[in-house]
């Protein structure tokens, strides 16, 4: 049994037995996501007889890390393999005293979204909480010393609300040491998985991938759209419950001529009346193997898009995104073998 998939209290549990061993179940959960430990070995106060023991039942394993690229921004791309040569990517991003790292739920993607390279890979399996928590851990370890914030958002490789058992046990973990409010989650807008992320005694924060204004063009795009209509998604989503001041993220990802004029800015204004929210808007990030067709606006279309909305009362950000150059950036995660092919 991986001991890094598994809460404190869990921990804790497991190790209950005679003597002072509810005392050790702590001290081991503590040695595991409090310090980082990747062996028994290493837990010094515990008594060497329960670290050879614990090391016959137990064991500390993390995603193996293949390749990392380096990114002239300062961020690095992570390729992660797992049991049975499965790989995905991971991106950190430190910047001065904080960092966010991008994390994955999955080894591929079964969305299909045409403007992203994991979709067009196709789907993968899920990944399991160790596998989640152990790219954090592995990524954490390599952040500079002056990072004191960490953020975490689940915009790597898959659709993290496919995969809603795995991950709330994942959330539980990263709970003990990142606080929920600097956890994001990104979904394309699977509404059963965000009534169960509003359904969380503790919940991160929720971002959904909008990308057009109307049904018919997201469904071109994002053919989950299907399965999940626009009005059902927005009904969705006025209906999650937020602290207080907190916002529901829209990612809206720009094409050129495809979703990116004046008009729909407004129509996208019109669609988000009333919600606490912030609209992140990327650029496309090109890919001329994947989807050649889709090209990235002017900035001057992005400005004035992004202007439009701000005219009309809504927060905007614009996301240049990070680590283009190692194919890092937004929608650019490959994730199997390829990925090597990418890396060197």
């Amino acid at each position: 049994m991986n001991l890094i998939g598994k809460t404190s209290v869990e921990i804790a549990e497991l190790l209950k037995g005679g003597g002072d061993r509810d005392f050790r179940g702590q001290q081991v959960a503590g040695w595991i996501h409090q310090r980082d430990a990747r062996t028994f070995e290493e837990m010094s106060n515990i008594p060497k007889v329960l670290r050879n023991q614990l090391a016959k039942e137990f064991f500390l394993t993390e995603p193996e890390v293949l390749e990392k690229a380096f990114s002239g921004d300062g961020s690095t791309k992570y390729l992660f393999e797992v049991e049975g040569g499965a790989t995905f990517e991971g991106v950190s991003m430190p910047d001065g005293g904080k960092a966010t790292l991008c994390l994955s739920s999955q080894t591929g993607c079964a969305v299909g979204c045409t403007f992203c390279v994991t979709g067009a890979l196709g789907a993968g399996r899920n990944l399991g909480p160790e596998e989640m928590v152990g790219q954090y851990r592995l990524m954490r370890r390599d952040l500079p010393g002056e990072v004191e914030r960490i953020n975490l958002v689940f915009m790597g490789m898959g659709e993290p609300l496919f995969n809603t058992t795995h991950l709330g046990q994942a959330l539980e973990i990263l709970f003990e040491r990142v606080s929920p409010k600097r956890i994001t989650i990104s979904t394309a807008g699977i509404i059963p998985g965000i009534r169960w992320m509003a359904a969380l005694s503790k919940r991160p924060k929720l971002a959904v991938s909008l990308n057009a204004p109307d049904q018919h063009r997201r469904q071109e795009i994002m053919p989950i759209t299907r399965r999940y209509p626009l009005d059902q998604l927005m009904a969705s989503i006025r209906a999650f419950p937020l602290e207080r001041g907190r916002r529901i993220t829209f990612e809206y990802v720009l094409i050129r001529d495809f979703n990116d004029s004046v008009a729909d800015a407004g129509a996208v204004a019109r669609l988000i009346a009333g919600i606490p929210c912030k609209i992140n808007i990327i650029p496309l990030n090109e890919d001329a193997t994947h989807f050649p067709e889709l090209r990235q606006p002017s900035k001057e279309v992005v400005d004035d898009f992004a202007g439009t909305l701000r005219d009309a009362g809504r927060v905007v950000t614009v996301r240049w995104s990070k680590g283009a150059d190692v194919a890092a950036a937004c929608g650019q995660l490959k994730g199997r073998n390829t990925a090597v092919l990418a890396l060197k």
